[in-house]
């Protein structure tokens, strides 16, 4: 038997009113502010969001360089015949200040400091080198290059002050020796939102126990846990408890910002909620699986009146649970953590045919296939609308149909959010 969600919410002929996904997500994210921030190291910043943009402070590269391996000239000895003596090269880890003069060359690699003097680089092609077994003491210039040939300039790349990153972007593994190379090493970020999950069902034990009798292991709380992971946030997993206990529990997850409270829950839950100060704002979903009268969503604030809490009740279905989740908590997530990216959805090709859908936004999981032709196909994992967890495994994230559409055919582009990489921007 379904059990409504205990944050009801009365539409005017006193009927609890479930609203669209996009009703809902607007709903929740209404009074989400991003929290505040903090200066942190850069090793420890991976997966925040940047609260102030960051600038650089030296250009890139410092000092005018090679760009290739090659031999370091005065730009007007670059014509065919010219013989040069090599002198010797610059050694990593000194300090250059060599000079070349009239009728000089220098071997470089690629990277090095350009010497003083040094217009162009002659690449490998452009030389002869004298023959011999000894090391060579010169060389013939065989095509002429331009001043400046095989030089990447001081300030190329990027000029100081210039800006490396604004606020509201999520720094990736990608963008730390950019910071690095800039100075950028305690970026002002927003923390990590911390989010407490919190099961409820007798019937419920830990995955590390062994099932007896009619009880059976609480996939739910670990499964929406590596997604919030995903975005950086900060799991606090309270595991499943009786209804007995539920008071207790639901009091330590309210010190977090968001708490997601998974399984049916009691009359007396529903009141132990409405006790702790949860007003309703959403009692049920227009999504298919994950949503209906099951999800609902509500706001717990201080004596001020300042929002402190986002409280969710979701199914403890870990398909339905990570349904709800990646459509209705990882955008609350994103914005409370100042991600200014967007949607999370893009366009894929569906790999199959698809029936008319009804008066919910049905999410279908599938995978993505790189076709032959190059396009990103993405094919559900079964035929079937129910889906079982050892299917579900090769889900790389969800096909969202719109309600009232349909029918979708091979081929057609339809909106995919995955489930790797959510937030990256």
């Amino acid at each position: 038997m379904r059990m409504d969600s205990p944050l009801k919410r009365r539409a005017t002929g006193g009927e609890s009113r479930m609203m669209s996904l996009a009703d809902a997500l607007a709903a929740v994210l209404a009074h989400a502010e991003p929290v505040e921030p903090i200066e942190i190291s850069l090793t420890e910043a991976v997966g925040l969001v940047l609260a102030e943009p960051l600038c650089g402070d030296v250009d890139l590269p410092p000092f005018d360089r090679a760009a290739r391996a090659g031999y370091a000239i005065r730009a007007e000895e670059a014509n065919p015949g010219t013989l040069l003596h090599l002198t010797e090269p610059w050694i990593d880890g000194e300090t250059h200040d060599h000079e070349i003069d009239a009728g000089e060359a220098t071997r470089v690699e690629a990277g090095d400091p350009l010497p003083l003097g040094a217009e162009a680089i002659l690449d490998e092609t452009d030389v002869r080198v004298d023959p011999g077994e000894a090391p060579a003491r010169v060389i013939e210039v065989i095509r002429h290059v331009e001043a400046g040939h095989s030089i990447r300039r001081r300030g190329d790349v990027l000029r100081a002050g210039s800006i490396l990153a604004n606020a509201g972007t999520r720094i990736t593994p990608a963008m730390i020796p950019l910071f690095a190379a800039q100075g950028a090493v305690y970026p002002v970020c927003h923390r990590r939102v911390r989010v407490a999950i919190l099961a409820v069902g007798d019937h419920l034990i830990s995955p590390a126990d062994a099932p007896v009798l009619h009880h059976e292991r609480n996939a739910a709380n670990l499964s929406i846990g590596s997604l919030l992971l995903g975005t950086g946030a900060m799991v606090h997993d309270l595991g499943a408890v009786s209804a007995e206990a539920f008071e207790k529990s639901f009091d330590r997850a309210l010190n977090t910002p968001v708490v997601l409270v998974l399984g049916r829950l009691s009359a007396t839950s529903a009141r132990t909620m409405a006790a702790a100060g949860v007003t309703p704002v959403v009692s049920g979903v227009e999504i298919e699986p994950g949503g209906g009268s099951e999800v609902g969503y509500g706001e717990v604030r201080d004596e001020d009146g300042r929002l402190v809490s986002h409280v969710f009740h979701l199914p403890i279905d870990p398909v339905s649970a990570m349904t709800a989740v990646s459509l209705l908590v990882l955008p609350l997530i994103a914005r409370l953590q100042g991600e200014v990216s967007g949607s999370p959805a893009f366009s894929v090709i569906w790999d199959a045919d698809a029936p008319l859908t009804g008066s919910r936004l049905r999410a279908v999981p599938a995978k993505l296939i790189n076709s032959r032709d190059g396009r990103m196909l993405a094919r559900p994992i079964v035929d079937d609308p129910s889906v079982n967890l050892p299917d579900f495994a090769a889900a790389d994230g969800l096909v969202l149909f719109s309600p009232d559409s349909g029918p979708w055919r091979k081929g057609e582009v339809v909106s995919f959010v995955s489930w790797s990489g959510r937030f990256a921007g």
